[in-house]
């Protein structure tokens, strides 16, 4: 059985009975496996996300400094949007981002 730590943590009163009710409909075996889980989720999610989308979650978040500024040469950003993914709509190219489309 892998090792187990015990974490304590104070949770709104509203969350707690949204997990307990999770439990009761059979979700989950307990508030510890919840939690587990979602904790589970957070994680991959970060993973998921590369070195770059952390740098830029933790600036946006204010716990990085501002980068310096980069020069950049918008024309060739434009091209080189719309070369990897086939258009340079900015709405088209959130719902891409975004992974609304394919």
């Amino acid at each position: 059985m892998p090792e187990r730590v015990v974490v304590q943590v104070r949770l709104p009163a509203r969350l707690v009975r949204e997990l307990d009710r999770l439990t009761e409909e059979g979700y989950y075996g307990s508030r510890t496996e919840a939690i587990a889980d979602a904790i589970r989720h957070l994680l991959e999610r970060y993973r998921r996300g590369g070195g770059l989308a952390r740098v830029v979650r933790l600036y946006l978040l204010g716990r990085r400094p501002r980068p310096p500024k980069l020069e950049v040469d918008v024309d060739e950003a434009v091209r080189n949007i719309r070369e990897s993914l086939g258009t340079d709509d900015p709405d088209r190219v959130m719902d891409i981002l975004r992974g609304r489309v394919a």
